[in-house]
């Protein structure tokens, strides 16, 4: 694809800017592409023109500001923002930027040859910094890697630049200016005012990055995170005794903390995870499920009998959240993934409690979690090596995937023991899944008809009743083939 000459080819004066500029510069590869153009009576024409050339479908973002964008009609996917001069300058434009790293442009010249990944779509560029117009310090931070602000009135403009100063720091691994993170506490509440799908997205593309939990706690620490989830905002105080400093929240960064540190190291903790990566597939989903996953510890935590407890928050977390995901416009799937394990997130806890745990017991586990299972053995996982410190769960490495043993009796909550023993069960648990459940989902030996057949019954519940005992004993390895299991339902009548 012949970007440059296309552009120019419609737009003689073209300026490249915002974030591909950025990237360009960073050495980085980019999919989205933000052109400025002077401003012209037959702007839209040869927005159309220019999309025509490209092959790309075309569509308006902002009509009153002129914005908009060109997406690839065919993979690999790229996308284009072209805009006239935000205020009818350059400068103008560049002055009202969110940040100084973004308001620099670059003059599209024949010689800047965009070169694209067939199979991604991701454009690098290799730019003259001496071509690079910079009105606001922007190469230095570059160079220094600071976030700054452009101008004082950025999140007054728009408050979503919020949000968008720590996932561009995180994306980057930037350091935002001491400045910054004063005006962000400043003016935090102003995030409510941002339409909720873009918060969501921003907040999601913050939580790729291997280290969200520090983003995470520095918005916290400026007053960004309560203001988009209030509701963690009991936490701070929340069974301070039993977490230490930072209640139930330092317990909550601490879990999505493990989060990273799980799916940055997936092949050390899950030797087996390429034969459930199917269920793997989002880990941004997984650290969300972890930020949500104690949001009701604070409204159901009572003392009893000289004891904190909370009965109830996982089934009540999941409604909280649930409300939570809706008010962002999280889409369904998401919020039944993520509500389904934060509602249930004490069972493997559970089931490791007991000595040993049965086929049966496991079996009925995998029943009702369903596509959950991983899910939530994962989150799970996060939650119970928590407890232990960084060093400690380091040397449990070595038998992590060891069969559980019996703990003696009087163990505290915290006890590396304990936590060893927990984890010890959810590697088993993934383990038999892979092994049995998962091969089960393809491998059913007799069907509803199959039994209405062979025991001359009528349909109703007593099918799906037979057919489960049936899954039980192929489960526990009883029966192996299609004649067994016509043997055994005899027997079922």
């Amino acid at each position: 694809m012949k970007l440059t000459s296309s552009i120019l080819g419609i737009f003689p004066e073209a300026y490249l800017v915002g974030g591909a500029l950025r990237d360009a510069l960073l050495k980085l590869s980019f999919k989205d592409i933000d052109l400025a153009v002077p401003p012209s009576p037959d702007f839209v024409n040869k927005v159309q023109a220019l999309a025509r050339a490209l092959g790309a479908a075309c569509f308006p973002l902002d009509e009153e500001n002129q914005v908009y964008r060109l997406v690839a009609r065919k993979a690999p996917a790229w996308q284009l923002d072209i805009a006239p001069f935000f205020g009818g300058t350059l400068k103008s434009d560049l002055l009202r930027r969110d940040f100084t790293v973004n308001a620099l442009a670059l003059k599209l010249k024949p010689a800047h040859a965009f070169s694209a990944d067939r199979k991604t779509g991701a454009f690098t560029l290799s730019p003259d910094r001496a071509e690079v117009i910079d009105l606001c310090g922007g190469l230095k931070d570059l160079k220094d890697k600071k976030i700054k602000t452009a101008s004082p009135g950025v999140f007054d403009e728009d408050p979503l630049r919020l949000m968008r100063t720590f996932r561009i720091a995180a994306a980057l691994d930037f350091e935002i200016a001491p400045a910054v993170l004063k005006l962000v506490k400043k003016k935090a509440g102003l995030i409510k005012k941002s339409a909720p799908e873009r918060v969501r997205e921003e907040l999601m593309r913050l939580l790729e990055s291997g280290e969200s939990n520090y983003w995470l706690a520095l918005m916290h620490k400026h007053g960004l995170l309560c203001a988009v989830f209030p509701d963690l905002a009991a936490q701070e105080s929340c069974a301070v005794k039993y977490y230490g400093k930072g209640g139930v929240l330092k317990h909550t960064l601490q879990v999505v903390q493990r989060m990273d540190h799980l799916f940055q190291n997936l092949p050390v903790y899950l030797p087996e995870h390429k034969k459930f990566a199917e269920f793997l597939a989002s880990p941004r989903v997984f650290k969300l499920a972890a930020l949500l996953h104690d949001i009701a510890k604070p409204p159901k935590a009572a003392v009893v009998k000289g004891r904190l407890r909370f009965f109830g928050h996982e089934e009540y977390g999941a409604i909280m959240a649930g409300r939570v995901m809706e008010d962002l416009r999280f889409p369904r799937d998401e919020i039944r993934l993520v509500t389904r394990i934060i509602g249930t997130h004490l069972r493997p806890g559970n089931l490791a409690a007991n000595d040993s745990i049965s086929d049966r017991a496991m079996f009925r586990f995998f029943r009702t979690m369903g596509e959950y299972t991983v899910p939530l053995l994962v989150l799970s996982w996060a939650d119970h090596s928590s407890y232990v410190t960084d060093e400690q769960l380091k040397k449990m490495r070595r038998t992590l995937q060891n069969e559980p043993k019996k703990l003696p009796a009087g163990l505290p909550y915290n006890s590396p023991k304990k936590t060893l023993r927990y984890m010890q069960v959810l590697n088993q648990l993934l383990r038999v899944y892979v092994k049995k459940n998962m091969k089960l989902r393809s491998s059913q030996l007799l069907d509803g008809n199959d039994v209405i057949k062979t025991l001359k019954i009528p349909e109703g519940p007593k099918i799906g009743e037979i057919l489960e005992r049936l899954q039980l004993l192929q489960f526990e390895g009883k029966i192996k083939n299609r004649e067994q299991a016509l043997k055994a339902i005899k027997g079922m009548k």
